[in-house]
This record gives C-alpha cells, sequence and structure tokens, in this order.
C-alpha cells in the first residue's frame, strides 16, 4: 500500500522550511516566510511562534518601511545547539565549534604529510572534550553532535602525493565510521568534503542567496559539489560532482580536472628556482580546465552560478577567477548563458564548517522525505 502524507509529517517539513529559509536569509518576518515559503500567513505566524516558544527562533528587531506596522524580524538562536565540523583532509585536519546559527567558537588546525586514523581519532576526541567541558552545563545540553567530512577515497591517486598502500589502506576499510563512533558518545555524520564545504556556502556563506550552483574547492586535491533547488545533491552515491575525477583536455589527451586544478601540482613546481613563472603557469592550466569543466557542466545543467573557493589566498583566488572568466568568454557558444561566478566566503574553513552543519542541516533542513513518514517513524 502507497504511503501518504500525514498532518505530524507536514508540521515537520513545514518548520524545517521555515528554519532553513530564515537562516538563509539571515532573518525574515513571518509575511517574508509567508511569501517566500508558500505558507498561509496563518501557517506562517503558527509555526513560528511555535519555534519561537521552542527557543528555536528569537526576536532580532524591527524593520520599518512602507505601510502598516513595523515587522518583526526573526532569527535563529544560536544558543540552541551546538556541533564540532571535522574535516580529515590529505594534508591537514581542521576541528571547529559552531552553534546553532553556523558561528565558529573555536578552530584547531593542524598540517600533516597524511592522516594516521588513530592520531585523528584522538585529537578529535580531545578537541571534543576541551570544547565541550567549556560551555556551560546547559549548552552541553544542546551539544547535537560531531560532523566528519572527508574524501570519500582519500587513499586514492596514491602516487600523486606519495602515500603508501599501507596507508591508504587504513582508510579504506568497512570499519572506518564505525571506529569514529565508538570513541565518540554522539551522535556523528559523515559527508563527502566537497558537499560539505559546498553546504558551508549554502547556509553560511555566497550561497546564501544562490538556489542552483556548483561548488570548486581547490585543495591538496580538487573537488566540488553540487546544489539544486537549495539543497546539496548528493547523488546515487553520495559522490555527485566528484569534481577530481572530471576528465579535461590534457596535453596528450584526455587528462582528469585532478591533475590540472589541485595545489599538490603547484606545491610540486615551487622552489625550482621561478617560483612566480610556476604560479603562472599553474593558474593558467588551472583556468583552462576549469573553464571546461564550467562549460560542460552548465551547458546540462544551466546554474545560477560557480562558487570558487579553497585554500588559495585571496589575490590567487581573484587571479584565478579573472582568468577562469576571460577561458569561459573566450570557448563559449553563442548560446551559452554564462553563470555568474563567485568567490566563496569561507574559502579553506569550509569543509570543517560544513560537517559542523550536519547535524544540523540533518535535524532542521526541509526534507521532501519527512512527508512520508508515519507518527511511529
Amino acid at each position: 500500500m502507497a504511503r501518504g502524507s500525514n498532518s505530524n509529517g507536514v508540521r515537520r517539513y513545514n518548520e524545517r522550511l521555515v528554519l532553513s529559509t530564515i537562516r538563509r536569509l539571515n532573518g525574515a518576518s513571518k509575511a517574508e516566510l509567508a511569501r517566500i515559503t508558500g505558507l498561509s500567513p496563518q501557517a506562517a505566524l503558527r509555526i513560528v511562534e511555535d519555534l519561537e516558544a521552542d527557543g528555536l527562533l528569537v526576536v532580532a528587531g524591527r524593520r520599518t518601511g512602507g505601510m502598516g506596522q513595523p515587522s518583526t524580524i526573526y532569527k535563529i538562536n544560536g544558543e540552541n545547539g551546538y556541533t564540532i565540523g571535522v574535516e580529515i583532509g590529505r594534508n591537514r585536519l581542521t576541528c571547529v565549534l559552531l552553534n546553532f546559527d553556523g558561528v565558529v567558537l573555536a578552530t584547531r588546525s593542524r598540517a600533516m604529510t597524511f592522516p594516521d586514523r588513530s592520531v585523528v581519532i584522538d585529537e578529535v576526541v580531545e578537541f571534543a572534550r576541551t570544547q565541550l567541558a567549556a560551555l556551560k552545563p546547559e549548552q552541553r545540553d544542546a551539544f547535537l553532535g560531531v560532523g566528519i567530512a572527508m574524501p570519500w577515497f582519500i587513499g586514492a591517486w596514491r602516487e600523486e602525493i606519495g602515500v603508501s598502500v599501507a596507508q591508504a589502506r587504513e582508510w579504506s576499510g568497512d570499519d572506518v565510521e564505525h571506529a569514529f563512533r565508538s570513541a565518540l558518545s554522539c551522535p556523528v555524520f559523515f559527508e563527502n568534503d566537497g558537499n560539505a564545504a559546498a553546504l558551508a556556502e549554502l547556509l553560511c556563506g555566497v550561497g546564501l542567496g544562490v538556489e542552483n550552483y556548483l561548488y570548486f574547492h581547490i585543495g591538496a586535491f580538487v573537488g566540488g559539489g553540487l546544489v539544486i533547488g537549495g539543497q546539496i545533491h548528493q547523488g546515487r552515491h553520495g559522490n555527485a560532482a566528484a569534481l577530481a575525477s572530471m576528465p579535461v583536455p590534457g596535453e596528450n589527451g584526455q587528462d582528469f580536472l585532478l591533475h590540472r586544478a589541485s595545489l599538490y601540482s603547484l606545491e610540486a613546481a615551487l622552489g625550482s628556482g621561478n617560483d612566480e613563472a610556476a604560479r603562472e603557469t599553474w593558474l593558467a592550466t588551472c583556468a583552462q580546465a576549469l573553464a571546461f569543466v564550467v562549460l560542460s557542466t552548465n551547458s546540462l545543467l544551466d546554474l545560477d552560478a560557480i562558487i570558487l573557493s579553497g585554500a588559495l589566498d585571496a589575490g590567487m583566488l581573484e587571479a584565478l577567477a579573472d582568468r577562469v572568466k576571460a577561458n569561459i568568454a573566450a570557448t563559449a557558444p553563442i548560446d551559452f548563458f554564462k553563470p555568474q561566478l563567485l568567490i566563496g566566503a569561507l574559502r579553506e574553513a569550509a569543509p570543517a564548517v560544513g560537517a559542523g552543519l550536519l547535524p544540523l542541516y540533518a535535524s532542521y533542513s526541509p526534507n521532501l522525505g519527512s512527508l512520508l513518514k508515519g507518527d511511529g517513524n
């Protein structure tokens, strides 16, 4: 028998929709929420009042202008929940403490040649212990869990960064998630690092007002995420927008974006005598490959924007963006609608921040599946 929607499922969905909309707008009135979400004014009023009574929303002020009474503006109550986000990168471990509004309250970052699993688990446990101990008892009671962002194939492409088979193997087993869950006495959420970074820009960065975009993260390896309709599109295996493996033209035929837009190749070229020339060569190669991916992806999806971010400094990121725009302008077909190219706001911190948002996103983001869940689910 097919399952139909139910009043509790609809209510959960609408509450999440209101919270998600307020988060993305950084504050909204009841009238704005009704207009943007499609809820009736009466439904929006009831939901906002209930969320305020539950401590999830707070009054942030009043907005005047136009005819009628000033509008009351509601925002997310950051004190109502706390999370920890962890990015396990190929050359860095980053941990952050976030509040319910996505504000970073504490950060710890450590460079490493390649992550050792036991060392990473110990550091995450210690960060969680230290940060939670510093919170007030009522704040600890509002702790929602730990989010972990990492490449799904962190041990793949070993030759590019000189990783041994043994180092790669400890991240490829089925027991990776179990090892973290056993060490952390709280809910633990896992996500691909590119998806997590795209989520961070969606909820806390330049993606706040953008419904459809492709996100590029220039790190040790290039990665990315895809947002469609204001939601992360994960794909069947949670590996959508696996940009490192995207085929692009190379010097001798087909290559992969990994080899042409990742920082490991730039770092390998530096220190050989002319660093400025090495940077210029890398920028040109990277921009050409990124433009090819943008043209291919946008021809299929017709996106609103491209978000370019990562571990580059501001000057290098701007220079790369300019070159990508120039390559697109020079090679785009006449029937191509150019998406807006945006620079990410969170840059290198995006995957860790996105990881910290995972417990919030899981609990408070609208999900059509909640409409079909019965009372006991």
